[in-house]
């Protein structure tokens, strides 16, 4: 007997971690350029006010008007002690030092920990000072990024709730940037992700994806950079990719599901499917669909409530007959009394975006439109996990796909991807939808040539993984069961050699 295929899948859709800080100015200059020009402005400053408000300079470490006479770099020990200076030409001095030390030399990023500058940096983000709050929330970007041990110090010293206050109040685009990339790169360490998961994401919903989305104003706000919009779904995609007790809280965020969908839909209507934060996007959405029917039982109650049998009598009842291409098995009989009805919310609110007729159709345009093949991956992935169950709720949606939403038209050219992996999510997808027996007449005479020319290719060039070939003979065997007629037209020479060839060659 042939071991059926898994049937719901979410790919981990892990993203990068964000890029490195770049100086803020557009000339890009060398840090020692940079530092030397802080040193001025610290030098003036002095010579105007009578000397630094925070006292005389240790004996142990050079004087501002040392590093300016001589012209050399300060060192990261100096730098690290200018941050808890009180004077905040000196606290600029010694951050911007830190940002463009950081910004290659990962050597630089050790040292700060082991001089214990992670906490002193976090107490800056609340700095009075929006210059010295932009460079430090830079500067603390640089230092986590691919950096473990910086991540975990710059949670046990509180650095993600202090990164939450000055997003909320700052209205600094670049310092938004530096935040939610800062948020973006901690959100990798699965170690973190509890944390990031209970105070980030109301907040970024909040503050970045409810308002940048338009949703529910259907108005975007135009003064949040859309960089700073797709750190934060960088961000919630590789938190939607941990384990189940993370999807549940973010289906239940308040305008989150809603936002994504809202911006993704705007996207495609605008011709925008490329958008760099669309891919981001539907990964949330995709991530979210898996296991939603087993973690959220009560958003399907009403289509569950519908699936009543209908009265048969027992002289309705006639014996299907027995062969290997029966048209209709008992469980197939049992199974196939169910309808897609009509009625769907025209107003869906949260979750209940995920498995909308409306979500779907998205994802489908994106099929037919995007270049990119991770977009693609996350649209067939989210319409898989919604198919993966047996039962009424995955026979609706594969209803809703195939017969309302014409489906298989977007769906069944990527089953010829270069792309292995977009190749064997399409397959598995296109398994799930045949497994319902109010579909299987339709998808035999659509899609069977193309699965049995799938078939055959793999088996001439062992290109196509085992999952794929595997899935694939799985669902031709559902639809030559359900149109025997189709099955006489297939059953040549040609592919019983390639069935001969894969059962030698797997």
């Amino acid at each position: 007997m042939m071991l059926q295929p898994l049937r719901s899948v979410m790919s981990v859709q892990h993203v990068e971690e964000t890029s490195l800080a770049l100086p803020s100015d557009s000339k890009l200059r060398s840090a020692q350029q940079r530092v030397l020009e802080q040193v001025h402005t610290v030098r003036r400053s002095r010579s105007r006010g009578g000397g630094s408000a925070s006292g005389p300079v240790s004996p142990t470490s050079k004087s501002i008007g040392d590093v300016v006479e001589n012209g050399t770099n300060i060192t990261m020990n100096e730098a690290v002690e200018f941050l808890s200076r009180h004077n905040e030409n000196y606290q600029n001095l010694g951050v911007s030092f830190i940002q463009h030390s950081t910004f290659h030399d990962d050597k630089a990023k050790q040292e700060v920990l082991q001089l214990k500058g992670i906490p002193r940096l976090v107490a800056l983000l609340q700095s009075t000072n929006p210059q010295i709050q932009q460079t430090a929330s830079g500067a603390l970007r640089n230092l986590v990024f691919k950096n473990n041990d910086n991540k975990l110090e710059v949670q046990r010293c509180g650095g993600i709730e202090e990164a939450l206050v000055l997003l909320k109040k700052t209205d600094c685009p670049e310092t938004q940037k530096h935040v939610t990339g800062l948020l973006w790169n901690l959100s990798s360490t699965d170690e973190l992700k509890s944390q990031l998961l209970r105070s980030a994401i109301p907040v970024l919903t909040e503050s970045v994806v409810m308002p940048f989305a338009g949703w529910p104003e259907k108005i975007s706000n135009s003064s949040i950079d859309p960089e700073v919009f797709y750190n934060t779904t960088a961000c919630l995609r590789n938190l939607s990719s941990a384990k189940k007790g993370t999807r549940q809280p973010m289906r239940n965020c308040h305008g989150l599901i809603d936002s994504l969908v809202t911006y993704v839909q705007t996207c495609v209507a605008e011709d925008r499917p490329d958008d760099k934060s669309v891919e981001n996007c539907v990964c949330v959405l995709h991530n979210l669909t898996y296991q939603v029917e087993t973690e959220a039982p009560a958003l399907f109650s009403k289509i569950n409530a519908l699936a009543v049998p209908p009265l048969r009598s027992t002289a309705q009842q006639v014996p299907s007959p027995i062969g290997c291409f029966s048209t209709q098995s008992g469980k197939t009989e049992q199974e196939g009394y169910f309808d897609y009805p009509v009625m769907e919310d025209n107003n869906p609110k949260g979750a209940g975006w995920l498995f909308h007729s409306s979500t779907m159709q998205t994802y489908l345009s994106l099929l037919e439109s995007s270049q990119k093949d991770a977009t693609k991956e996350a649209c067939v992935g989210a319409l898989q996990n919604l198919t993966a169950h047996k039962g009424t709720v995955s026979g609706v949606m594969s209803q809703s796909i195939v017969q309302k939403l014409n489906g298989l038209q977007n769906i069944m050219p990527l089953l010829q991807s270069t792309n292995p992996s977009l190749q064997r999510t399409t397959m598995a997808l296109v398994g799930n939808l045949s497994r319902t027996p109010r579909l299987q007449s339709t998808m035999a005479r659509q899609t069977l040539p193309q699965l049995t020319s799938l078939l055959s290719s793999g088996a001439k060039n062992n290109s196509d993984s085992d999952d794929t070939i595997t899935t694939a003979s799985y669902t031709i065997l559902n639809l030559l069961k359900a149109e025997p007629e189709v099955a006489k037209k297939l059953l040549n020479n040609t592919f019983v050699n390639s069935l001969t060839d894969l059962s030698k060659n797997r």
